[in-house]
């Protein structure tokens, strides 16, 4: 968690320059875009090849994505405009439902599809999930521990699933 003081701090280094509002607004608003797109042509991919990791690459990301969405409403945490006095950077009105971070769970569980299938590209997308969680830090719309949660929790699950078809 962080304090009013230092969130502040962040935000005003963000906003003193337009061209970090605009990197914040990339990463925050496009790379999610770009990593989502992956996810369906990765499945496109797969059929297309008629590779058999087609099912384990649809369930685990699904799987992710359902846990993570009955754990954020079943613990409901608050998020950093409504428990602290601040003004995120991005606008966001969600009350609540802040643990873990959805988005960060997304993307990170996306790029651990995309690792089981290509290394390399794995990698690269791993990377942008760990950018997009870390936009909504500096965003005001998730604390640190929401977003590592979120990665941690995809990419643990991820492995499990993803080596229990290879054991």
């Amino acid at each position: 968690m962080y304090s009013e003081e230092q969130y502040n701090k962040i935000k005003l280094f963000i906003t003193a320059k337009k061209i970090r509002v605009y990197g914040l607004t990339f990463v925050y608003k496009i790379l999610p875009i770009f990593v989502f797109i992956a996810y369906p042509t990765l499945l496109t991919y797969l059929v297309i090849n008629r590779d058999d990791r087609l099912l384990e690459c649809i369930t685990v990301p699904l799987g992710v994505f359902i846990t993570v969405t009955l754990i954020r409403k079943f613990i409901n945490c608050k998020r950093p405009y409504e428990k602290l006095d601040i003004e995120p950077i991005m606008h966001k009105s969600t009350k609540g439902k802040s643990f873990p971070s959805r988005h960060t769970a997304s993307a990170a569980v996306i790029a651990m599809t995309v690792f089981y299938v290509n290394v390399p590209l794995g990698i690269v997308f791993l990377a942008a999930a760990l950018l997009i969680g870390l936009s909504r830090i500096i965003a005001g719309v998730h604390f640190p521990r929401d977003v590592i949660a979120g990665y941690l929790y995809s990419v643990v699950m991820s492995i499990l699933f993803f080596l229990m078809r290879n054991s």
